[in-house]
């Protein structure tokens, strides 16, 4: 029974990672309601096969495995320079080239091991930075969605922030409670009390109009026939840094957060991470990676077998299969999602102050983790419409703060390290400056997730 509710606890949280982007990239290229249907199908499924393959053949961890934000941010950014009335068709199109392209690229990064290097430069600056940083990317969405704006116009409704909040509320207070079961399925508790309020208020979403058939199956390049395209195939080389180092940062995180020791699993990590996007270009779907929050619903729900996980990630694949099941479970309010992931998150917040906890006496590191966190967080505030005159290629990595935030910290460190073994070794007093630091501690680890 355990397994079981585990399971569906995990097919939920699966479910709400997968939600969000399918339907804003449906309206920003203006499908109908068949198509959105189809491509929230195919992104299930694609999310449940790539989180299965992780797991059992990859970093073998209970990891989320959803739309990358670069990858959905690259989408966005091409439907905004679609003219008014022109079809999108053709830039799906070139974006499942790209996908394809990507995979193959971090395929062959990942057997040539270049992954292991990128990870040695996962230090507590690094590592905390961006933790801050991914809670900073998400607050703003987060909050409006539970306070309901943009749910059905952009206004704030007391009907709809009401409930979402008691969702908020009442899933923070079974995470916290002193009964085990409680505070194990507080995300499952939440969204089925959440669902039912809604319900009763009048605000679940009608289904869209679904196909005929009972059973459709995820179809191959439902876009066309992928067609290539040069500044497509550039922006995907810039970008396959950012995938990686939220593979890399994903894993170290819930590491620590399970309370395992540091493996050597970046490899086959990166290799399934290549596939996984070949997957998603094949099955026209937005490129998946691994999803670093999903360590704060572990430390919230305490859940770290992989079993429930590899269940959950079945539920999805087969709700993939059934365009109804796949509109019932979209149906799930976003206000209650948002309202449920808000306490996961919370702890993945507690976690990077922890992480940067180690540092506090330090000025040199202190100093590059603020300049990283205000190049980062102020990125975030830059219009996309004021990035119109640079090249495309540069679009999704100054469109995206948490990137901008992560290598700076990472290129700040990593010079300021070298400045040191200069003048360490050019007649200064000698001291060893390792090029590279490595975290001893656990500190995300909380005695309450084990």
């Amino acid at each position: 029974m355990r397994t079981l509710l585990d399971s569906l606890q995990w097919a939920f949280f699966l479910l709400t990672g997968g939600l969000v982007a399918p339907i804003v990239v449906a309206a920003a290229f203006q499908l109908s309601d068949a198509e959105t249907i189809s491509l929230l199908q195919r992104t299930l499924a694609v999310i449940g096969v790539s989180s299965l393959l992780q797991v059992t053949l990859g970093h073998k961890l209970p990891i989320l495995e959803g739309p990358a934000g670069v990858w959905w941010g690259v989408f966005i950014l091409l439907a905004a320079n679609l003219t008014p009335g022109a079809s999108g068709a053709e830039l799906l199109r070139q974006m499942e080239m790209g996908l394809l392209l990507g995979g193959v690229i971090i395929l062959l990064l990942s057997a040539f091991q270049v992954i292991r290097y990128l990870k040695k430069l996962f230090t507590p600056v690094v590592t905390g930075t961006y933790l801050l940083l991914l809670i900073f990317q998400f607050s703003s969405p987060i909050v409006k969605g539970i306070l309901g704006v943009g749910y059905k116009d952009p206004y704030i409704h007391a009907s709809i922030a009401a409930p979402a909040i008691a969702t908020l509320l009442l899933t923070f207070l079974c995470g916290r409670s002193k009964t085990a079961w409680l505070r194990n399925y507080s995300a499952l508790i939440g969204i089925a009390a959440g669902y039912g309020l809604f319900l009763l208020l009048g605000h679940i979403p009608a289904l869209p109009k679904l196909p005929d058939t009972a059973i459709l199956i995820p179809q191959l390049f439902a876009w066309g026939a992928p067609l290539f395209d040069s500044g497509i195939t550039l922006t995907t080389l810039v970008i396959t840094l950012p995938l990686l180092i939220n593979m890399i940062a994903a894993i170290v995180v819930m590491e620590k957060t399970i309370g395992l020791e540091p493996a050597d699993r970046y490899r086959r990590s990166g290799i399934v991470m290549g596939i996984n996007q070949v997957l998603s270009g094949a099955f026209s779907a937005v490129g998946c990676v691994s999803n670093s929050h999903t360590a704060g619903f572990v430390a919230s729900t305490r859940m770290t077998k992989r079993l429930p996980f590899i269940i959950g990630c079945l539920l999805l694949i087969v709700a993939g299969f059934f365009p109804f099941l796949t509109a019932a479970l979209a149906s799930v309010p976003v206000p209650v999602a948002f309202a449920v992931i808000f306490y996961s998150f919370a702890h993945l917040l507690s976690a990077g102050l922890k992480e940067l906890g180690a540092i506090l006496q330090n000025e040199k590191k202190l100093t590059i983790v603020a300049f990283s966190l205000f190049a980062g967080v102020g990125s975030m505030f830059i219009p996309a419409a004021s990035l119109a005159v640079l090249p495309d290629v540069l679009k999704p990595i100054l469109n995206n703060g948490l990137v901008v935030g992560v290598l700076a910290s990472i290129l700040l460190e990593q010079a300021w390290q070298f400045k040191d073994s200069l003048s360490s070794g050019s007649g200064f007093r000698r001291r060893k400056h390792p090029l590279i630091e490595r975290s001893t501690g656990h500190a995300v680890n909380d005695q309450s997730v084990l």
